[in-house]
């Protein structure tokens, strides 16, 4: 990492940092950069296993540490194969110019992969995986022009498959314009399965 970059990120970092008052101990403000820390934590792992790490296009901390927790996560967890019971492969729909495609995750390192891509926790907590698993729920994976987007789980109850829950990037609530456009993408998407099932 470029000097001028590390002091860059402080730099930026402590313009967001509220600070918490004087620090008895030392006689003024104690910051903690706990999202250096923890990187630099993980890529010693990384690094301590034989692994190297590709260099950033550009030193920004939380896509860092987002890549460099996907990558020590892969270490700590075996790649294994995840169920696709809903799409075997990616389905694709048209809309507005924009390619939607929808698919599940083949294994556990490219779930993380897309946590990391738009950096939520469904790709480094490991309970998503055992319950994809264990078909207590569903995770499928939405690109728009090959783009990472939305992350959707789905619950199966009664019978009834629904949606229990579906963000954006960094685990943003959909505006109603874009929930509008994801319902009649994903309306789309399962008639093309069925008709899939419906000929096979």
């Amino acid at each position: 990492m470029p000097v001028a970059s590390l002091f860059t990120m402080l730099r930026k970092y402590l313009e967001t940092y509220t600070l918490k008052g004087i620090d008895a101990e030392v006689g003024y403000p104690r910051v903690g950069f706990h999202e250096l820390n923890d990187t630099f934590s993980m890529a010693i792992r990384i690094l301590d296993h034989g692994k190297e790490l590709t260099p950033p296009k550009r030193w920004r901390i939380d896509d860092f540490h987002d890549y460099v927790q996907a990558e020590s996560w892969k270490i700590q967890n075996p790649n294994e194969s995840l169920r696709q019971d809903l799409f075997p492969e990616p389905i694709r729909v048209t809309r507005n110019d924009e390619t939607w495609s929808f698919f599940q995750p083949v294994d556990t390192h490219q779930l993380a992969m897309w946590g990391q891509a738009v950096r939520n926790c469904v790709g480094s907590a490991s309970h998503y995986a055992d319950d994809i698993k264990k078909r207590k729920h569903f995770i499928v994976l939405c690109m728009i022009d090959g783009k990472p987007t939305f992350t959707i789980q789905l619950v199966v109850d009664m019978g009834l498959m629904s949606v229990k829950q579906i963000s954006g990037v960094a685990n943003q609530r959909l505006t109603e314009d874009q929930r509008e456009a994801y319902t009649e993408a994903f309306r789309e998407v399962l008639q093309q399965r069925e008709k899939q099932l419906q000929s096979a």
